[in-house]
């Protein structure tokens, strides 16, 4: 099918969250029961969670708004078909397994609805936190606290502070930390650090080494929505989305205010 064939349409926010919230049902069950991880060729890991939130998201996107899904546990979709796509599910059903794994709280659920290369809206769940947020660049953005929900507005501090992945902090992301000499670094797994900046308890979030789209989108969504941005560090512009055969994000840097980051880029 292709995305082209059907009416763009937002799905509701309520909606969304409830099936965000179930997949993370899902995977905390699992991590009740202990984990059963095993290794793909890249090395990273991936559990049963991860199957079991893949399974309840790729149902149930469709019923929401009926558009393909592309998912980290099913990213087999070819080139040739998916370069046809204007829009479409974009899903990490558990981002930041290796937190999972290690018995930490900051994993997530992504969801993220892309048009034409462009995060329309963002949901990022935390099921061990209880936390949602979501957003889209002229939507605004927000936070849930069970059904509290409340706007999120990016906020720059002084001095900055600055979000690095606890498992993934390379030499060359360490280059670019020190460049903010005074800066307070912060490590957090998954689209946490995302949604960090969004409301306003981080400022930049620069990653050297490699991603993929599924990791960045629903983060994307929610910190644009908020009003900040995810820049390339290769061409300075927003980073996009299905717009080649390779799933790899270019390097890039979440940001609370793009002057802060524009001797960076090119």
């Amino acid at each position: 099918m292709s995305s082209g064939d059907t009416p763009m349409q937002l799905p509701s926010l309520e909606a969304l969250r409830g099936l965000c919230e179930a997949a993370g049902r899902d995977i905390l069950a699992f991590r009740s029961i202990g984990h059963d991880v095993q290794y793909k060729r890249d090395g990273s890991p991936v559990s049963e969670a991860d199957y079991a939130a893949h399974r309840r998201l790729a149902a149930g996107l469709p019923q929401l708004v009926d558009l393909p899904v592309l998912s980290e546990e099913q990213a087999t979709v070819p080139w040739t078909v998916r370069r046809e796509w204007q829009c479409y599910w974009l899903v990490d059903p558990l981002d930041g397994t290796r937190d999972y794994v290690d018995g930490y709280d900051d994993f997530t659920v992504n969801v993220a609805l892309v048009t034409d290369g462009h995060v329309l809206l963002g949901m990022v769940h935390a099921p061990a936190t209880g936390l949602t947020w979501a957003g889209g660049s002229g939507l605004g953005a927000w936070r849930w606290c069970e059904d509290f929900r409340e706007p999120l507005r990016v906020r720059v501090g002084n001095p900055l502070r600055i979000v690095a992945s606890r498992a993934h902090i390379d030499d060359a992301t360490q280059r670019l930390v020190s460049m903010f000499p005074d800066a307070r670094l912060q490590r957090y797994g998954s689209s946490v650090k995302f949604c960090r900046i969004a409301e306003g308890g981080a400022d930049l979030y620069p990653r050297v080494g490699p991603t993929c789209e599924w990791d960045t989108a629903a983060g994307q969504g929610v910190l644009e929505g908020a009003g900040g941005a995810v820049l390339s560090l290769e061409s300075g512009l927003t980073l996009r989305y299905n717009h080649a055969e390779s799933l790899i994000n270019s390097p890039f840097v979440a940001c609370s205010d793009a002057t802060l980051v524009a001797h960076l880029l090119p």
